[in-house]
């Protein structure tokens, strides 16, 4: 055991770690003092080869504020540094002042728990993207130069408690993201993150980067200020890897985007040889999003989209719509008992996404349509709908059926009215080149001849529609 006096320790190279070291630096303040040190605390030999997880592991580093000094020292390092090992405990330690790298990096390691710990401070000469905690694999020295780089990744990693803090410290910026990676490789997917309890404050870009994972939870963080996504999921390979089993649930994200942004709240985005399959997000609440969505599900086959609270979107300064949510490419998903208001845009717009069902959602005060519905075989059903058209425009609807839909069912849907000035065009549009649209007992009441405004082939109406 190594125990750091209750001082201020000078640390002018790094103390590499052999297995089994447990670091108890409760009280203490660690401070670079070199720009040749490297990481504080590592466990990296580069004239050894640990492949796999097979290096210096069963390593526990508790307490202390590990100061990076960045603004001084520039030269590129993290704090700390652990690759290809097992089993290592980081709690209850800050670490502030990073120069232009990561506050710690997990590099092709399996068993980690990162617990209560605080980031703050990362040296702003550099682009503001780093994550404070990078969670990578073995793929070369230009990621860390810890042999041999036989692309394992990490696996059952848990960050949990942690504080991402808009810092206050001048001659610094705030970091990118609390975790994930910006690169990959292919084929190396992590396994078995989990991202739970964090506290995420104004991270320069994407908060939470689900970056090649699989079999991951990202639960009930609190995400503020992002200035992209909230939480971002997508493979940075540049061949694209296929991601699995990931459940984002219970998160709290508030005021992420900005004018320039094309991200929003929570963005999935798979790609069509590279799908996300085993997509779950549940009981989330937004706020506040500014971009292109609120939710975006692309290339997600069978994902739920559920029991979501979507508050007030805004539009970048491109973009002429702001939806809730966004389904794009994404065929037999379910979009349940979701709610938006004050939405910049469509409630929900499902594109390309056939046999999917929208079901029970609550949508009220949007700017453009409350439903666009532009794939076959949809299933629309139940949902309540009202404050429709706010921007005033022509030809919008309550719900729309787009060109390009085929076969889409309407059935026990609610539209009202909004009662003002400005207001959909009717309760119900069907777009010219659809075709076998069935509308069956949905309560219109009050829209009269405009209830249904039917523009495409095949469309069957019956007698069970109130209006």
């Amino acid at each position: 055991m190594i125990r750091a006096p209750i001082s201020h320790p000078i640390i002018t190279r790094g103390l590499p770690l052999p297995a089994g070291t447990t670091v108890s630096a409760y009280g203490a303040r660690i401070v670079r003092n070199a720009t040749e040190c490297s990481a504080l605390l590592h466990n990296v030999n580069k004239e050894a080869q640990y492949p796999g997880y097979s290096g210096p592991g069963r390593i526990t580093v508790l307490g202390g504020t590990w100061d990076m000094a960045g603004a001084v020292y520039t030269r590129q390092t993290d704090a700390m540094a652990f690759a290809h090992a097992q089993d290592v405990l980081i709690q209850d330690c800050t670490i502030v002042n990073v120069p232009s790298a990561h506050a710690i990096e997990l590099n092709a390691v399996r068993g980690v728990r990162v617990v209560d710990c605080v980031f703050d401070g990362l040296d702003t000469t550099v682009a503001p993207d780093k994550e404070a905690v990078q969670i990578t694999g073995a793929t070369s020295a230009a990621n860390l130069a810890a042999p041999p780089y036989d692309l394992t990744p990490c696996a059952d990693v848990l960050i949990s408690g942690c504080t991402l803090r808009a810092t206050a410290t001048a001659g610094y910026n705030n970091f990118g993201a609390l975790c994930g990676d910006h690169g990959g490789a292919a084929g190396m997917l992590h396994r078995g993150v989990r991202v739970v309890d964090n506290r995420i404050e104004a991270a320069t870009a994407e908060a939470i980067r689900v970056s090649d994972w699989k079999q991951a939870v990202i639960q009930g963080n609190i995400i503020e200020s992002a200035r992209n996504a909230g939480i971002d999921v997508r493979s940075r390979s540049t061949t694209q890897n296929a991601l699995a089993s990931i459940l984002i649930q219970g998160n709290t994200i508030d005021g992420t985007g900005n004018p320039d942004c094309v991200s929003g709240g929570i963005t999935v985005s798979g790609k069509a040889g590279a799908l996300v399959t085993g997509l779950v997000i549940s009981g989330n609440v937004l706020s506040g999003t500014q971009g292109e969505h609120g939710v975006y599900v692309g290339y997600a086959p069978q994902a739920v989209v559920t029991g979501n609270s979507i508050v007030g979107t805004t539009r970048n300064k491109n973009a002429s719509n702001c939806q809730a949510i966004q389904l794009d490419n994404s065929p037999n998903s379910v979009l349940t008992d979701n709610t938006a208001s004050g939405i910049a845009g469509d409630g929900m717009f499902v594109n390309f996404s056939d046999g999917t069902l929208m079901s029970g959602n609550r949508i009220t005060g949007c700017a453009t349509h409350g439903i666009t519905a532009s794939s076959n075989d949809l299933a629309v059903r139940g949902n309540m709908l009202s404050g429709l058209n706010t921007d005033g425009a022509a030809n919008q609807y309550g719900i729309r059926i787009g060109n390009n839909a085929k076969n889409v069912s309407l059935q026990g849907n609610v539209v009202r009215r909004s009662g003002g000035a400005a207001d959909a065009a009717a309760a119900v549009g069907v777009m010219a080149g659809s075709n076998g649209t069935w509308i069956t007992n949905n309560d219109l009441r009050g829209w009269g001849t405009a209830a249904i405004v039917d523009q495409g082939a095949g469309t069957v109406t019956t007698t069970g529609n109130l209006s």
